[in-house]
């Protein structure tokens, strides 16, 4: 029998929202996790907004909708302090701002505010209601209409039903297909070979506060071990948005630092800088890009060349 699907609107800061991209979790603090564990379930739908509150790039605009694809299970590892979380996959992502729709939404009429308005169809609010589904309809149309259309995202690893164990704030069924780790695990022995080439240090798996970059170069050791900045993150692209928001993360803590997205073929090329274009603008001339036959090819050349390639970059450090 059909079920109607339900649209509630899910208010969160601006680095919520990039930490729910980069792990396909949305949560909860308790003591409102009851009410929304009760509201939220396999096949609800999330309209994200982002509030005005410390943002950069979103401010006070829908972000994205999301469906929810798993049961609720208790976070071994606090993730934005959330208490249980809850997988999701995006169904469309982008940026509209409340301003250029607000007069067009059906919740937002007779409100005394619009704060009052976007709390009516909170979850987390006893006295809301889901959001009417033309309402819903209408910001699932205007964020595919912009004029740089986002790709829907697939969370690897979706759930089919069921409570899993959530290992670090991921779900454990997250870990991604055997092809794209062994990609990734190519690109992290090409970039490692490189960096020692060069006389770099590089580091994998960065842990930086919710966050887990790729890799990273450091100038040397010391500098790592010091805490100092590194002078490079890197990032293979399967998702456009989870790289880009790892990458912006990393320019948030190290302003200096030169950010790499390793891509694989044309087709993630055109998407990313497709995202570049719209919801990373910020990112679209700090990001280089880089094709994995570049890569290969010039470590190839390193390799034939890496005693002069050495000396030459310690000329100033003699």
């Amino acid at each position: 029998m059909y079920s109607p699907v339900n649209y509630w609107l899910a208010i969160v800061r601006e680095r919520v929202f990039m930490g729910i991209i980069e792990t396909g979790l949305f949560g909860c603090r308790d003591p409102e996790c009851g009410l929304l564990m009760i509201r939220i379930k396999p096949g609800t739908r999330l309209v994200l907004f982002v509030s005005g509150f410390g943002c950069k790039s979103y401010c006070k605009s829908f972000v994205g909708v999301f469906e929810v694809v798993g049961d609720w299970v208790k976070a071994n590892r606090k993730l934005n302090d959330w208490s249980y979380v809850v997988e999701v996959k995006p169904v469309v992502l982008g940026r509209v701002e409340l301003g250029s729709v607000a007069g067009k939404l059906s919740f937002t009429k007779g409100r005394r505010s619009i704060t009052e308005a976007l709390h009516s169809v909170d979850p987390s609010n006893p006295r809301a209601m889901p959001m009417p589904v033309e309402d819903a309809e209408l910001i699932i149309k205007e964020l595919r209409s912009q004029s740089t259309p986002k790709p829907v995202i697939e969370v690897l690893g979706a759930s089919k039903g069921g409570a899993r164990e959530v290992v670090g704030g991921i779900s454990s069924a997250g870990a991604g297909a055997g092809a794209e780790a062994q990609g990734v695990s190519e690109v992290v022995t090409l970039l490692r070979e490189a960096a020692q080439l060069f006389g770099y240090y590089p580091v994998s798996d960065v842990d930086v506060g919710g966050y887990r970059l790729g890799l990273a170069w450091w100038g040397n050791e010391d500098e790592y071990r010091d805490g100092l900045a590194p002078l490079a993150v890197f990032e293979v692209v399967d998702n456009p948005e989870q790289a880009l928001a790892r990458l912006k993360h990393a320019r948030d803590r190290w302003r200096g630092v030169r950010l790499y997205a390793v891509v694989r073929d044309e087709g993630v090329r055109r998407e990313l800088e497709r995202v570049l274009r719209g919801s990373f603008h910020e990112l679209r001339r700090k990001v280089r890009v880089i094709m994995l036959d570049e890569l290969r090819g010039l470590v190839q050349d390193l390799k034939r060349h890496g005693e002069l390639v050495r000396e030459f970059v310690m000329l100033d450090k003699d």
